[in-house]
């Protein structure tokens, strides 16, 4: 193996809107463990959430999209994982428990261990209290330490690490839009919010083969809505210019409809729905994301609606995300729009929030810089 550092620096939060840099000592490993040399890490769509909340999470080691390399593990961990030292890998959130039937079928993101809705304390990086040993167990850090039920990706020697980091939130586009609500051939797609998942969306929807990519914004997201036409969408609406169903008349025609909806913003109230509802086909599929707004009944019942919503994403989305990145089809280095330091993980996330920093669309920490 190669040398290691004595001490290992960490971003942690420690409160509302506040960071601070720690620095613990590299942790004695067992036979089933091992350490990870971060290359970058990316700041995920939910971490302004996780950071803006006073209540909750602090201190917490925030950050999950993490691609590095193998620097330390026991000969256990060698065998289970099938990873070399020095190997590069992806590595997901979820630290589950390998063995009920949800793991099983690698939807980790529904272990009880790792479930974010199955209980106070889930099990997956960003999320974790660094005070007790091993300390090392979030993103934002120069190397993380990887229990006996990491979830790996392996990636590439020479993909860049900043394209790496969009493993996760392109592989929450693909389960969302595709796996989850069937966008593909022939079918009309409307994806509504321009985040890292919305453009996932696009980007795995196109993938999949949709006749028809339609991506609504807002004025903020002028930037984001141009890109998504270099990355699969055909059509782009600016909602505070046109208004949604304006642009979709104009798109669709009088007769034509909707065959999936994925809707990546709040939608508080519930105001995106009432407008796609109208423009639905019978059979549509919808993912829909209004958490303090009832589904109406009536309507899926008349037009034959299937309704789903948001719960991360399969070891199976993060493999296709990870193949339409290296296949480099699409000239997703534009969406890597900000590098920062350990040191500067405030701003990175306040960025990626909208937030201090212009042009902001998937923002990376590089604990090296």
């Amino acid at each position: 193996m190669v040398s290691h550092p004595d001490n290992v620096r960490i971003a942690i939060k420690t409160g509302a809107e506040q960071t601070e840099l720690r620095s613990y000592a590299w942790p004695e490993l067992g036979d089933d463990e091992g350490m990870l040399r971060i290359e970058a890490c990316g700041v995920g769509g939910a971490e302004p959430e996780v950071y803006r909340a006073g209540d909750k999470w602090a201190p917490v080691a925030m950050g999950h999209q993490i691609v590095g390399s193998i620097a330390a593990m026991g000969e256990k961990a060698r065998r289970m994982w099938k990873v070399a030292p020095g190997e590069r890998v992806v590595i997901q959130e979820y630290l589950p428990c390998k063995i009920c039937q949800w793991c099983l079928k690698g939807e980790y993101r529904f272990c009880p261990d790792a479930d974010f809705f199955g209980g106070a304390n889930p099990r997956r990086y960003g999320l974790i209290d660094p005070t007790q040993a091993p300390h090392l167990v979030g993103g934002f850090a120069e190397y993380i330490h990887l229990p006996w039920n990491t979830v790996f990706h392996k990636i590439p020697q020479d993909l860049p690490a900043e394209l790496a980091t969009l493993a996760i939130p392109i592989g929450n586009g693909v389960q969302w839009a595709t796996l989850d609500v069937n966008a593909g051939p022939g079918k009309t797609v409307l994806i509504i919010g321009p985040g890292q998942q919305g453009l996932g969306a696009v980007l795995g929807a196109r993938d999949a083969g949709a006749a028809r990519i339609i991506l609504a914004g807002m004025t903020r997201d002028q930037a984001r809505l141009d890109l998504a036409l270099e990355l699969g969408a055909d059509h782009a609406i600016n909602v505070e210019q046109e208004p949604l169903l304006e642009g979709l008349a104009r798109i669709l025609g009088p007769a034509g409809g909707l065959d999936v909806v994925v809707d990546t913003t709040g939608d508080p109230g519930g105001g995106n729905m009432d407008q796609y509802l109208q423009r639905v086909n019978y059979g549509a599929w919808l993912w829909v994301n209004a958490m303090d707004r009832g589904v109406p009944v009536r309507i899926i019942k008349q037009k034959y609606l299937t309704v789903r919503s948001g719960r991360g994403r399969s070891w199976w989305a993060v493999d296709t995300a990870l193949r339409i990145i290296t296949s480099r089809r699409f000239p997703l280095e534009k969406m890597c729009t900000h590098i920062f330091s350990l040191e500067e993980v405030d701003l990175a996330i306040k960025a990626t929030a909208g937030r201090e920093v212009a042009g902001a669309i998937h923002c990376i920490v590089d604990p090296w810089r």
